[in-house]
């Protein structure tokens, strides 16, 4: 399949290698694109407050790092509280215990950010449920009284000022650092077909007035799938997420574009290594399974002394 980068992109993309660390904050999407950059031998820090898919409470996780923002008072679903400002993922049976746990995410994600070469962004959707009570957009309903909210297409202005102020926020605390934003090829599909399109197409609009920075990129995830590709075999039988296949087409697309000829070796060394460890022993518990694994283990002990920068994980 012949597609270049010049015809989805606008800017050749930084280099990174091995050593250099990484960043991921989006849709459930990047943390798909996550697991091919630890497989490939990279140190990740991957959504510390949970997959969040609107791009304003994403912006604001940085702004919360940095002390720019406070959080949002915790709500209690049952007998557990919850963050507005996180997913799921965070939770607790005291408020105090779930506020250790978000300032202890949030201290980890700015000491990431800033020895961070790289924050990969994905955008998921434009529709947001604005609370009423304060104005601000949250990361996750919790499945609240929908009284509470005003459910609404965030405007691509609003979006991209949020994004402007956090990006200034890093880039001072981080000069060195570059985004690159990305698209989630999910379609939102709960919303309807249009109001998907809709979302998309802010989501385009607010990642393209940010893109005239200098250190701002971006990432054709959801054109390699929804152009490229173009078929309904590349997701999953809900028709809503891409399939492993499709996810792995991205990565390949990716590594062509971010990492030099010699990074790209050096990855499919680490991926015969994998392929070695996951082979399956048809008896695991023989002594030919055994030489076969500690041999294995001694060949990635062996490369991971020649390259100490490769995290294996």
């Amino acid at each position: 399949m012949l597609i270049s980068t010049a015809s989805l992109s606008q800017k050749d993309f930084p280099k990174i290698q091995h050593g250099d660390s990484i960043v991921q904050l989006g849709s459930c999407f990047s943390t798909n694109m996550t697991y091919w950059f630890r497989r490939a031998g990279f140190k990740v820090m991957d959504n510390p407050l949970g997959v969040i898919s609107h791009p304003i409470p994403l912006a604001k996780q940085i702004l919360m790092a940095f002390g720019k923002a406070d959080l949002l008072p915790f709500v209690q679903k049952e007998d557990v509280f919850v963050s507005y400002d996180a997913s799921s993922s965070l939770y607790s049976m005291e408020s105090e215990e779930l506020n250790n746990q978000i300032h202890q995410q949030l201290d980890e994600l700015k000491h990431a950010l800033l020895n961070a070469k790289l924050l990969i962004v994905t955008f998921g959707s434009a529709h947001g449920y604005r609370l009423i009570e304060n104005g601000e957009i949250a990361a996750n309903c919790h499945q609240q009284n929908q009284s509470k909210f005003d459910k609404e297409l965030s405007q691509q202005a609003e979006i991209a000022a949020a994004w402007n102020y956090a990006r200034e926020i890093l880039m001072e605390a981080n000069p060195e650092i570059q985004l690159i934003f990305t698209v989630s090829p999910v379609r939102y599909i709960r919303d309807g077909l249009l109001e998907n399109t809709l979302s998309k197409t802010t989501l385009f609009r607010s990642v393209n007035s940010l893109n005239k920075y200098h250190s701002v990129y971006y990432f054709p995830a959801y054109e390699l799938i929804n152009d490229v590709l173009r078929d309904y075999r590349y997701f999953e039988k809900d028709g809503v997420h891409p399939t492993d296949e499709a996810a792995e087409f991205v990565w390949d697309f990716l590594k062509g574009e971010l990492f030099s000829s010699q990074t790209n070796e050096l990855i499919e060394e680490i991926l015969k290594l994998r392929k070695m460890e996951e082979h399956r022993l048809l008896y695991p518990e023989s002594k030919k399974a055994e030489a076969y694994r500690n041999s294995v283990k001694q060949k990635r002990e062996s490369f991971l002394s020649q390259y100490p920068v490769v995290v294996w994980c």
